[in-house]
């Protein structure tokens, strides 16, 4: 960030207008006729033309502004594709007024934005020397971009010279990717109470529902749930008390070699190759993690490169327990295959899902660590060669194909079907 700075300080210049030129010309011209013809007044003339070109250089550099700048962003954190609003407040530090400056913020991509002019500011009060304009940005992906320096030109009174300074820091904006409401009816794998199975989440029914199963042999006679037996016709059973929030488990695979797609990205930041494949992954993983949370469950996301990313907070956190996670996503990034997988983490006691690009045969076999045997998974595939794909569904997992552009909505409502498929509903 500190390169952006110096970079853009170094385009401070002076330079002629037009006017300047022309007035340039005539004096250089004039100069010469003089010499020529031995006429006084051309010379004058000359000196004059002169004279406004210097005095022009001369106040340009000694009228040169000095403004600090503050920067706001509403809201402070935004996702990608949406709109973020920038007011920038500019006081005037030096010991004059400034002149009618024509600026803007430099950003880090391709975006049109007119230029603002600003009236003088004058000294005074600090409410007097300072000026407040706002714009807005849409910021295309998600990553953390330098918002600045202030970018000011101005010319000198005569029109002769035009001087463009920049001013003031840069200010980060961090860009999350964004969160798609997943619809009801998605795949939620729990374990039950030994037998690995597929269950559908309704979005209607009574509670006894999600919290009762059928009585089995060597089932405690105190476990009854009386009412929901009574309804459904048959003994049932009360869940063991962890039921009510599960464990759930996210796998991401963050090493490049398994994203072969991706190229060099000079625009983002922080400086990563750019991946089609796992961006989809990043979108889907921060739009599956927040369905999850709200369902209920405890989310542990398990990543096959060093750990970049802020787990979910506890339930006494509230709302603000996803924040932390959701911006550590803005500067998540593909890592070299030189760090050493994590060790396989604790067994998880709820739905275990997998987002995977191409993975190596390394970290295939370390995905299927992941989960004991005859515990359900789901893994969403981008663009996996058949090798791998075979080794996952033939170890049990759930492989749902999907492609870049595909809207993670859809890539749910495909699991679903796929989990249907498999249970024979359909």
């Amino acid at each position: 960030m500190t390169e952006s700075v110096s970079s853009l300080r170094r385009t401070r210049r002076i330079r002629l207008t037009v006017r300047g030129w022309a007035t340039l010309a005539v004096g250089v011209g004039c100069f010469a006729a003089s010499a020529a013809l031995g006429r006084g007044e051309l010379q004058a003339a000359a000196s004059f033309a002169l004279l406004l070109v210097l005095s022009g250089l001369l106040l340009a550099r000694i009228r040169r502004p000095r403004l600090d700048v503050v920067r706001l962003f509403s809201p402070p954190v935004v996702a990608a594709g949406s709109v973020a609003e920038v007011t920038v407040r500019l006081h005037n530090a030096g010991a004059v007024t400034t002149p009618t400056l024509l600026g803007n913020d430099a950003i880090p991509w391709r975006e049109a934005q007119p230029p603002h002019e600003l009236p003088p500011i004058p000294l005074g009060s600090a409410a007097r020397r300072t000026a407040v304009l706002s714009y807005a940005l849409h910021p295309p992906r998600r990553g953390l971009y330098p918002i600045g320096p202030f970018v000011a030109e101005f010319t000198d009174p005569f029109g002769m010279v035009r001087s463009s300074t920049a001013c003031g820091d840069v200010d980060r904006l961090t860009v999350v990717p964004p969160v798609v409401a997943l619809p009801e009816g998605g795949p939620l794998l729990i374990d039950g109470d030994g037998s690995a199975q597929l269950v559908q989440r309704r979005a209607v029914g009574n509670d006894d529902d999600l919290t009762t199963r059928e009585y089995r042999a060597g089932d405690a006679l105190r476990r009854v749930h009386w009412r929901a037996s009574a309804r459904h016709g048959e003994l049932m059973v009360r869940q063991e008390e962890h039921r009510s929030h599960p464990d759930a488990r996210i796998i991401v695979d963050t090493r490049q070699s398994g994203h072969p797609d991706a190229v060099p990205d000079v625009e983002s930041w922080p400086p990563a190759p750019h991946s089609p494949s796992f961006e989809w992954g990043v979108r889907m993983l921060a739009s599956l993690a927040v369905h999850l949370d709200a369902a209920g469950f405890r989310v542990d996301v398990v990543e096959s490169g060093p750990a970049q990313l802020t787990q979910i907070g506890e339930r006494w956190e509230g709302g603000r327990r996803t924040e932390g996670f959701l911006t550590s996503l803005a500067a998540v990034r593909v890592v070299g295959h030189d760090f050493p997988l994590p060790a396989a983490a604790a067994d998880a006691a709820g739905p275990t899902f997998a987002i995977l690009a191409d993975p190596d045969e390394d970290v295939v076999d370390w995905v299927l660590r992941q989960r004991r045997p005859g515990q359900s998974g789901a893994v969403f595939a981008v663009g996996m060669r058949v090798s791998a794909r075979e080794r996952l569904t033939e170890a049990g997992w759930l492989c749902v194909d999907v492609r870049p552009d595909d809207d993670v909505a859809d890539a749910w409502r495909s699991s679903a079907t796929e989990a249907g498929f498999i249970r024979g509903a359909h």
